[in-house]
């Protein structure tokens, strides 16, 4: 990342953190907001008259357009539609006008009335249901075979569709396009796709009584069994070759000497074209590569030379000489990444480092000093091996604080998100700083971060800099929220402080109401198994998920967790990170085997995890910029951490 020319000093007040699920005492509260929190209650309840009574009477409060909102919403009637594009057409909160239109699509449906559904919108929703109901519409008033030809795409991708999509299902049906053939032809995709036993059993229980009944039955055997491919799959099986290429690549996930093996017996079995021997040849390459099988290297590299399509194979086997510390092969690959890969700071990274293997030092270290110019894993890696400053490449804006009321009057969507935060309405506040920050000049953002960030609002003050692209502002990247609470969980548990913060700022952002969707919770993003256990262990008081919100117990059992990791590490950061993110199974699998070890850069560039690798590239960049932003004396590995065989 470049250094940016300006300097910063942010004016930083001693503020209170802003918890996710905000409790507001009502009495403490204006007139205002108080009328408007009871005129929100009544539409909830579909208690009209009263609700747009008190409306009528905050005409000219901030938050006016969302009671004209909830007006919309709770009383959707197909004659308010014209009212409800118009309200759309003054909006620039894309979240609000998206609910609207979902509620007026739904309605208009329901009512059939389906032109003017469409006009209401445009284009297609991000969720299934809503766009079943769209292409109902589009196939009473528009195109009948668009939107039956959306209907079959979302069957062959879905495992289940929504009562919403019934009725074009239903006409699919009646048009002859859902049938055996079909369900057959869908059962073989899920056949290739990982964890779909159960949706592969049922596609074959639907096909017992059809002409598919014996071929669904092997295919559903062979899921399970890809190893007897060559003793269960006879060529009269209905599209066999099909079959015989999604075996091979089922058990190359687990067993890529395996699928090697069956390979080269299976392409004469089966007369397998060019094509197919290539793509099941592809997919055992990047297996064998993630497995550090390297038993067949000559058909390994021969094969990834004739394939067309190398975009994450090449960068993959660099990766594989990177481990295999052959330093000809990384020569030789490195040339093989695209042009906009090469220039990519990690394979510079990995140019020097093979120059330095083969002796040539001088040519390695100007190698290296390239990749200064950009704050990251290796650029840290390349300042510790020299003994150079590190690259934090802060950019210092230097600005006066801007005045709060001054704010309130130049921007109403930061007055919105002011009032909203005020009653306690976290999720419409974050929605309408989103679409607040989206809008604004470099200079601006930086403004409305510090305003943010002098408010406590950390979480705010964070999105300021990743939605305006601000990079290099690193004290509203790296806010410390709740400092006292992590400062004792830190001296009560050993884990870093700064270790504690970068976790957290990797997890969830440092927002307190985070949700991933496998149901990770919180601050520190805790599944809710994980923290019952670490809760027993450390006799935390824990009853319910719901608590994983509160950021006090979530911070706790997080650090408690990390204790633990550390713990079973001796405080190998980088160990206890894979852990934490991926499992501590995860990092017994991933060690060397070769009884020697690897280095730390080598070990960390061959997680098979994408997700993994940066997590912890992350968390380690993140630990010492936290350092520097507490006042220590920053560090990147630890001697240990550096030296450990991995």
């Amino acid at each position: 990342m470049k250094v940016l020319k300006y300097i910063l000093a942010l004016a930083v007040s001693v503020v209170s953190f802003q918890p996710a699920a905000a409790k507001v005492d009502f009495d403490s509260l204006t007139p205002d907001q108080q009328n408007y929190l009871r005129a929100k209650k009544y539409y909830i309840n579909r208690q009209f008259e009263p609700a747009r009574e008190l409306k009528s009477r905050l005409r000219n409060y901030v938050l006016y357009p969302y009671l004209e909102y909830f007006d919309l919403y709770y009383d959707a009637r197909p004659e308010r539609a014209d009212e409800a594009m118009r309200y759309i057409a003054t909006q620039k909160n894309d979240g609000i006008n998206g609910d609207i239109q979902a509620k007026y699509v739904r309605t208009l449906v329901n009512a059939g009335q389906y032109a003017k559904a469409l006009k209401v919108r445009t284009k297609p929703f991000r969720m299934n249901e809503l766009n079943c109901l769209r292409n109902t519409a589009i196939y009473h008033v528009g195109s009948r075979k668009d939107a039956l030809n959306f209907a079959k795409n979302l069957y062959m991708k879905q495992s289940q569709y929504p009562s919403e999509c019934n009725f074009l299902m239903q006409k699919l049906r009646e048009q002859g396009m859902l049938n055996s053939a079909s369900t057959y032809t869908k059962l073989l995709r899920k056949f290739r796709e990982r964890r779909q036993n159960e949706q592969v059993a049922r596609l074959a229980k639907e096909l017992e009584k059809t002409n598919f009944a014996s071929s669904a039955k092997i295919v559903n055997y062979l899921y399970s069994h890809p190893e007897d491919l060559l003793d269960k799959l006879d060529t009269n099986v209905t599209n066999y070759q099909n079959i015989a290429v999604g075996s091979i690549l089922i058990l190359a996930r687990t067993k890529s000497e395996a699928a090697y093996n069956l390979l080269q017996q299976a392409k004469t079995r089966y007369k397998l074209t060019s094509e197919q021997i290539l793509e099941a040849g592809s997919y055992i390459i990047r297996h064998m590569m993630i497995q550090k099988n390297a038993n067949h290297m000559h058909w390994l590299d021969q094969t990834l030379l004739q394939l067309k399509h190398t975009d994450d194979l090449i960068p993959n086997r660099v990766k594989y000489a990177i481990w295999q510390e052959n330093w000809k092969d990384l020569d030789f690959w490195l040339k093989k990444l695209s042009a906009k890969e090469a220039k990519d700071s990690k394979w510079i990274y990995w140019r020097a480092y093979a120059l330095e293997k083969q002796g040539r030092k001088e040519e390695a270290r100007n190698m290296y000093l390239k990749v200064l110019k950009e704050r990251n894993f290796y650029s840290f890696l390349v300042a510790q091996k020299y003994s150079i400053p590190w690259p934090f490449l802060e950019q210092r804006v230097w600005m006066s604080p801007m005045d709060e009321q001054k704010a309130l009057k130049q921007w109403v969507e930061f007055a919105r998100v002011h009032e909203l935060i005020a009653i306690g309405d976290l999720t419409n506040a974050g929605r309408e700083w989103y679409y607040f920050i989206t809008r604004l000049t470099p200079d601006e953002v930086a403004k409305a971060g510090v305003l943010a960030y002098n408010k406590g609002w950390y979480d705010y003050s964070l999105k300021a800099s990743i939605y305006g692209k601000a990079w290099n502002l690193l004290k509203l990247r790296f806010p410390t929220p709740l400092l006292d609470y992590y400062t004792g969980m830190s001296k009560q548990t050993g884990v870093s402080l700064s270790f504690l913060y970068a976790i957290s700022r990797q997890e969830s952002a440092l927002n307190p109401s985070a949700v991933s969707p496998a149901g990770a919770k919180g601050m520190m993003q805790l599944m809710p198994a994980t923290a019952s256990l670490v809760a027993k262990k450390y006799r935390i008081p824990y009853t319910s998920q719901d608590q994983l919100l509160d950021p006090k117990i979530n911070i706790s059992l997080g650090a408690h967790y990390l204790m633990k990791l550390l713990g079973e590490y001796n405080n190998n950061r980088v160990l206890a990170a894979v852990a934490y993110n991926a499992g501590p199974h995860r990092v017994e699998a991933w060690r060397s085997k070769d009884g020697v070890g690897k280095t730390v850069d080598v070990w960390v560039e061959n997680i098979p995890f994408n997700e993994t690798r940066g997590y912890v590239q992350n968390v380690l960049v993140f630990d010492a910029i936290y350092q520097k932003y507490l006042n220590q004396e920053p560090y990147f590995l630890t001697r240990e951490e550096f030296s450990h065989r991995y």
